[in-house]
């Protein structure tokens, strides 16, 4: 597929978004900020998660002030 740029100045995308329903607004940020990881964990990861699991089991975490 054929890359093109196009100049915007950012208060028009920044007015665009301000004008989108949540649900647009969800999509786009999934689109353009989140990207899909399919390779398996490496041994640091694996550690992390297990250990963050425990954390949580015994009420070591706390709580996270958004999307309440």
């Amino acid at each position: 597929m054929e890359v093109k740029n196009v100049s915007i100045p950012i208060d028009i995308i920044i007015e665009l978004l301000k004008k989108l329903s949540e649900e647009a607004k969800q999509e786009v940020f999934e689109k353009v900020f989140l990207e899909e990881d399919t390779s398996p964990l490496t041994i640091e990861e694996k550690y992390v998660i297990e250990k963050s699991e425990i954390e949580l089991k015994n009420g070591e975490t706390i709580a996270w002030p958004f999307g309440k």
